[in-house]
């Protein structure tokens, strides 16, 4: 498997290298690295060896004091010298040289190069099966590709630097991988995928506590969330980023989180405190001098502005915010600060709005951003209709019509993705339900004790009853005798009352209130208690199943609806189990099954009952299918946590293949 590793991450190193432009005057020599033999290897003189260390010096001086062009050319004079060597520890030093050129044109901005030396030093890294540098300069390569756009190669390269980083047990490599990986998945619209492995980078960063690591990962799940328009969540992990401490952490990673928080307020219409976090981010940009962030950051503050009846500010942050585009060379945003300050101008003087949106036109052309496209022709036909050039208004309504029919298709690609991105955002949602389930289960315990207090009080008052009574005789013993029983029963029915709602209280610390199945708290329990007590392994079974395009369910019957669905799948899942195991709901549509005593083949059956039974089940109009994973503590897990992955690994896969299907782990397993 190695070798196929190595054959493969060298034809990709050599393929990419071999098409790469030349982009220096000093091109590295080819040929060095087959020479490896110790016959026929060459090493540099005592002054070739030291004229490298001098311009290898020189080089890092200038990288340090920023003049990166003047870097480049010191790096690369020594690359040509190192180049005529073939002794492996000269061609690892002409790897890192050459990483060394790729990350001075990274500061630059010049991506293609940027490219074209990561490659060079892969092709090097991988003819001397340094696994450990290929790995990392798979993981900055996947970044440089992504920054041109190649998005499958930059996944390639991901994909690779994950299995490497895994084979020489390097787990903080692999979690950047993970992160380099979350984000191409977001790119390429896989928000399953990119939650997946954000969230695999964000464990690893916080166990290791590693606050700027942290707060990426966590902006990254925040940034998918956005994407879903789920603001709640992602405001979550943008204030994770933003309570790390300050001096912990890179100006831009703050930034990101407060720009983000800021659109997230925008959308909930809540101007002033989204101004206040736009604000904030943009002065973290201005004193970084992050000219192609302000860009974004001024066109968020004027979008605010806008709607919030305020368009003479607007229109100077749109300006603004166009000036920053231009300066950036970024044509994307260009693009958007040109519509935006075109559509807002329409009403105010719609002959100047017309020059800026066939601007936006030609930019949303040029970089094939068919949205952009779209949104200069709507905003040019109602600029034609405003000025009464109706003839001109109808052609920009036809061409509408036609991008709208493109749109279309990729709306419903979009749409997949995000119906997809449910999958594994119930994943995430396990650590933001646990805090919300600690809140609550705080509150029960608060009522709890409450009552015991009560309950002592009032036992408290029957025994100063019981001693009053024998104060008094005759008469006024017997009347107040009576008075004492009357309230003592008052204070038993009462006592009787709390003890009850004690016993529900209980129950709803371990139930979840719409299905009556277990909550997952006490799975957790459960599992937790059975793992430490282990004579079970081989018939010892875990289910888990997803109710299929739920969302679509309560987005066209409402949530009443489904509701009413999540409560009868859980009656079919409680009796089809009956006493064999437990039933919890696990989070949302997904419910877990635990089967103490069932071998992997009558869970497996278990499973295909359960499937059979929901399919053939009708709500009225509404038809319900389910993905179910099996896992079994026959597979060697270790701990809950690691039975219940193994089951959700094997759910996913069910989704994957086309849903209403059972997988075991077994079939998956590595």
């Amino acid at each position: 498997m190695q070798n196929r590793l190595r054959c493969s991450l060298f034809v990709l190193s050599v393929t990419v290298f071999a098409n790469a432009k030349a982009v220096s005057a000093f091109p590295a020599p080819s040929g060095s690295l087959s020479a490896t033999s110790a016959e026929s290897a060459l090493s540099l003189s005592d002054v070739q060896q030291e004229e490298v260390e001098n311009w290898l010096a020189s080089a890092d001086g200038y990288y340090d004091t920023k003049q990166f062009s003047l870097a480049i050319s010191a790096y690369l004079h020594a690359a040509s010298i190192l180049a005529q060597s073939s002794k492996k520890t000269d061609q690892r030093l002409l790897g890192t040289t050459y990483t060394n050129v790729a990350q001075s044109y990274k500061r630059l901005k010049e991506r293609t190069e940027t490219v074209v030396y990561y490659r060079k030093a892969l092709a090097i890294f991988t003819a001397l099966n340094d696994k450990k540098y290929m790995a990392r300069t798979l993981n900055t390569l996947a970044e440089a590709e992504r920054y041109i756009n190649e998005l499958e190669k930059a996944l390639q390269c991901s994909m690779l630097s994950l299995r490497i980083h895994s084979e020489i047990d390097d787990p903080e490599g692999e979690a950047k991988a993970f992160m380099g990986a979350a984000i191409i998945y977001r790119h390429i619209g896989r928000y399953d995928a990119s939650l997946e492995h954000a969230y695999k980078a964000y464990q690893y960063f916080k166990r290791v506590n590693a606050p700027n690591r942290i707060a990426k990962a966590a902006n990254e799940m925040g940034l998918v969330y956005t994407r879903l328009m789920q603001f709640d969540n992602a405001e979550r992990f943008y204030l994770t980023t933003i309570g790390l401490p300050k001096d912990k952490l890179e100006p831009r990673t703050l930034a990101t989180a407060l720009r983000e928080m800021g659109v997230s307020k925008w959308h909930s219409s809540d101007y002033s405190t989204a101004l206040n976090f736009a604000q904030r981010a943009n002065d973290i940009y201005k004193a970084e001098n992050e000219v192609e962030k302000l860009s974004l950051t001024t066109r968020i503050i004027a979008d605010i502005y806008r709607d919030s009846g305020q368009p003479k500010l607007a229109k100077t942050r749109y300006e603004e915010s166009l000036n920053y585009a231009e300066a950036s060379g970024n044509k994307l945003n260009q693009t958007k600060s040109l519509v935006h300050l075109g559509e807002l101008l329409i009403n105010q003087s719609a002959a100047s709005a017309v020059p800026l949106l066939l601007r936006a036109q030609q930019l949303a052309a040029e970089i094939n951003d068919t949205a952009y496209l779209l949104y200069s022709y709507r905003a040019l036909r109602k600029a034609d209709k405003k000025r009464g050039n109706i003839a001109g208004s109808l052609a920009y309504a036809e061409k509408e019509i036609q991008m709208l029919t493109i749109l279309k298709d990729e709306e419903i690609a979009k749409q997949m993705a995000l119906s997809n991105a449910s999958l594994y955002s119930r994943t995430l949602e396990m650590e933001l339900n646990d805090l919300r389930e600690d809140a609550k289960l705080s509150q029960l315990e608060l009522d709890k004790k409450s009552d015991e207090v009560e309950i002592a009080n009032q036992r408290k008052t029957i025994a100063e009853l019981e001693l009053t009574k024998n104060k008094y005789a005759s008469l006024a013993l017997a009347l107040m005798l009576a008075v004492c029983l009357l309230f003592s029963a008052f204070i038993y029915r009462s006592f009787s009352a709390a003890k009850k709602r004690n016993a529900e209280l209980d129950k709803l610390a371990t139930q979840d209130p719409l299905t009556r199945c277990y909550n997952r708290r006490y799975l957790f329990d459960y599992l937790n208690e059975d793992f430490a007590n282990p004579p079970l392994a081989e018939n010892y079974s875990l289910i888990m199943v997803d109710i299929d395009h739920f969302k679509a369910i309560n987005d066209t019957y409402g949530h009443t609806a489904g509701d009413k669905v999540l409560e009868e799948i859980a009656a079919i899942l409680t009796h089809t189990v009956n006493d064999t195991g437990i039933v919890t709901r696990y989070g949302g549509e997904e419910f877990c099954i635990v089967l103490p005593t069932s071998t992997i083949n009558s869970a497996i059956d278990i499973a295909h009952t359960i499937k059979n039974k929901v399919s053939t089940y009708k709500h009225g109009d509404i038809e319900v299918t389910c993905s179910i994973g099996v896992s079994s503590m026959a597979f060697t897990a270790n701990t809950p946590s690691e039975l219940i992955e193994q089951a959700d690994a094997a759910l996913f896969h069910s989704k994957h293949k086309g849903r209403n299907s059972v997988t075991s782990w077994n079939e998956i397993a590595p």
